[in-house]
């Protein structure tokens, strides 16, 4: 064996093995740094990772059977061994190790260093997450209820089941004291049959309230049980057999024995929207496709709908559940947003007229005005809705909302924070925090958040575009650009997500993508893509074009985008004074509804007009909102780009060149990298011939070429 030994030593067998496995190593970090970069395939690495395990029995092997001579390579055996060099080889190898240690702790140095801070910022949200859900965390007097168990063979009863474990929730989430997990979260474990344990940690919750339902024509049994999360043990369980007739009765008797094992109050009494048992079956079965993910599906649920307020013209449930399904469906490719957020007002409306006290019908509303961005009346309503269930995360992400109309951002952001901890499983609770978390600067927060969702669910598409946007208001717009091409390869007809890549394309000053982009969507819907459509024609010099394209707006659409194409028109016109009456309404408007979308962008054009005029005290009031409400949103949190845009519009509007290219600095420096806003407003029209602007505008269209250089080209 010491021969052996020996042996092994002389011919720098244990010198190769070590200087091998150095490179190997060396080697391996340098493809995962490069292949992670490139996005290749996980198999990639793996089948790299192979290759070196294989060649090291290789080189101990060559090493062995193998010398290096002056002559060159030739087999040890065949070699002479006092005119054997091995030992002025083993102390080549020697100095080679030493410098591949080197370099070795080099980068290990670098890399423990360099990316510890990386690391603490992608960790932030899970820690607060881990902490909001372990199991010593979560207050005694919080529950969890979710879907109920069909039983009995009859899976079409399904909806039934879901139904009154959405009833018992709403009930309690009347209780002031009383925290109830979301109906969004809750619902994540229907039909997985997991341990409660499981599910009082993932939600952060105390109990459980779960069971089953089993029907037989018109007999019904009902079985509820609460569990304690910590031991597993049941507070109670309870088995009603009664007529279909009787059950809002026993949903009644199962809300007040959680009251009574938990020790806390029930607000008020059942909810005020309740009709026949007809009625709310089949309510309960319309809602189970409420989330249906296609244009078409959504249609059919609201036909039926509309078919059951037909029937039961005093259903205010029903009216909600008709204006949530509006809401929804108003964003389908090929349907005009506006005219579906107006009909979700409109249902909700008819249903809080209904059921005054319906917590339901109120957080509707809120939502549907939120969308239209009535923000004045929707901060009235989601008050309302607040006083009525206190325990509603959505309610507390709607107030998140109104907050953040207000400029009041590190408020807004510790309500969303809140809200995720009671709804920690909602897509849309977590896409609204990060929105928040963007507008305190805090980018690498926002991302982490819809990271941490994308992870629990890769297939949530509501999660991609978000995540998306996340990326190109951060400047990113290589990695929006992947992220909305992965939302379409998903859903094809993700008109939004189509319209966003045209944008994407005009701010890289790459037309043939946007004009590939444009087409696409507008094989969907020309109305919809009339706005792009104008954009695209502009840029490119054809005003013919974007004439006909504002003419089609103008003729179609409601927003405010809409008149701002018009008055651009007009301006470039001469037509200054009809450019004014152009945009006057669009202010009273927002001057009534506070509404945040466009704001801005119109009043900063209707100064720039006035300030053409020589009016320059109407410009002045023009600009007051806009500048006083950027001052406001700083002082209150905000770090994001939007408010120095704001400014630099505003000084723009008033030609001061300096003051409004320091603005841009300090947007570009929050990454402002959003060129189509330039050509959207009047107010940088004065700064169009300004070498400064002009250097500004070119270095932000080279970074942004150059991003995309790497992206596969617009299909």
């Amino acid at each position: 064996m010491s021969n052996l030994f020996t042996e092994l030593k002389r011919r720098n067998v244990f010198r190769v093995t070590v200087a091998y496995v150095i490179v190997g190593w060396l080697l391996a970090q340098v493809a995962d740094l490069a292949l992670e970069n490139f996005s290749a395939p996980e198999w990639v690495m793996k089948s790299i990772l192979l290759v070196l395990a294989i060649g090291l029995p290789v080189a101990i092997i060559f090493a062995w059977a193998f010398e290096m001579t002056p002559e060159g390579i030739q087999l040890e055996k065949n070699i002479d061994r006092e005119s054997s060099v091995t030992s002025s080889t083993g102390r080549k190898l020697d100095y080679f190790i030493i410098a591949l240690l080197a370099v070795a702790l080099v980068y290990f140095v670098y890399e423990s260093r360099f990316t510890e801070e990386a690391a603490i910022d992608a960790q932030m949200v899970d820690t607060d997450v881990d902490e909001a859900v372990a199991p010593g965390s979560a207050p005694a007097k919080s529950i969890a209820v979710i879907p109920f168990a069909t039983f009995g063979g009859n899976e079409s009863d399904g909806y039934l089941s879901d139904g009154l474990a959405e009833t018992l929730l709403h009930l309690l989430a009347q209780i002031d004291e009383l925290q109830v997990a979301a109906r969004t979260s809750a619902f994540k474990f229907k039909g997985l049959n997991e341990d409660v344990r499981i599910i009082g940690e993932q939600l952060g919750v105390a109990t459980v309230l779960e069971g089953s339902v089993q029907r037989s024509g018109n007999r019904i049994r009902i079985t509820a049980q609460l569990i304690n999360v910590e031991n597993g043990f049941h507070m109670f369980s309870k088995t009603f057999d009664r007529e279909i007739d009787d059950i809002f009765a026993v949903q009644d008797e199962i809300a007040a024995a959680v009251v009574e094992a938990l020790e806390v109050t029930l607000l008020g009494s059942a909810p005020v929207g309740r009709h026949d048992v007809e009625a709310y079956d089949e309510l309960m079965r319309i809602r189970s496709n409420l989330h249906a993910k296609s244009g078409d599906e959504m249609l059919a649920v609201i036909e039926s709908l509309e078919s059951l307020i037909r029937d039961h013209p005093n259903y205010a449930e029903a009216y909600a559940t008709l204006s949530e399904a509006h809401r929804i469906h108003g964003d389908a490719a090929g349907l005009i947003p506006e005219e579906g957020y107006a009909n979700a007002t409109d249902a909700a409306r008819a249903a809080v007229k209904l059921a005054p006290d319906l917590a339901m019908a109120h957080i509707a509303l809120g939502r549907a005005l939120s969308v239209s961005g009535d923000v004045v009346e929707a901060a009235s309503v989601v008050r309302r809705a607040l006083e009525l269930e206190p325990g509603n995360a959505d309610v507390l992400v709607m107030q998140g909302d109104m907050l953040a109309a207000e400029g009041r951002v590190s408020e807004a952001v510790a309500l969303m924070e809140q809200a995720l901890l009671r709804d920690p499983l909602n897509g849309n609770t977590r896409v609204q925090l990060a929105t928040r978390y963007q507008d305190a600067g805090r980018t690498a927060d926002a991302i982490a958040t819809l990271q941490l969702g994308i992870d629990l669910d890769p297939d949530d598409a509501a999660l991609w575009w978000p995540y998306a946007n996340v990326h190109y208001v951060a400047g990113r717009l290589d990695l929006a650009r992947a992220s909305f091409d992965r939302l379409i390869e998903s859903e094809p007809r993700h008109i939004s997500a189509i319209e966003w890549q045209v944008y994407i394309s005009v701010d890289a000053g790459d037309l043939d993508s946007a004009l590939k982009y444009l087409e696409r969507g507008e094989a969907l819907s020309q109305i919809r893509l009339a706005d792009e459509r104008a954009l695209y024609c502009y840029v490119t010099g054809d005003t013919k074009c974007w004439h006909a394209a504002t003419a089609r707006m103008l003729a179609t659409r409601k927003a405010f985008f809409v008149q701002a194409w018009q008055a651009r028109m007009l301006s470039e016109s001469g037509l200054i004074d009809a450019a004014i009456e152009v945009l006057l309404p669009l202010v009273d408007e927002f001057d009534q509804t506070n509404k945040r979308v466009g704001n801005h962008d119109t009043r900063t054009s209707l100064a720039a007009l006035y300030h053409r005029n020589g009016a320059l005290e109407l410009r002045d009031r023009a600009l007051g909102p806009v500048i006083n409400f950027s001052q406001v949103s700083l002082a209150h949190g905000y770090d994001g780009w939007g408010a120095y845009y704001d400014l630099a519009s505003a000084a723009a509007a008033r030609d001061d060149a300096d003051e409004a290219l320091r603005y841009l600095e300090e947007a570009y420096a929050r990454g402002y990298r959003q060129l189509t806003n330039f050509h959207f407003g009047l107010a940088f029209d004065s700064l169009r011939d300004n070498p400064k602007f002009q250097a500004f505008v070119e270095r932000i269209q080279s970074e942004n070429a150059k991003q995309m250089k790497s992206l596969p080209e617009a299909q």
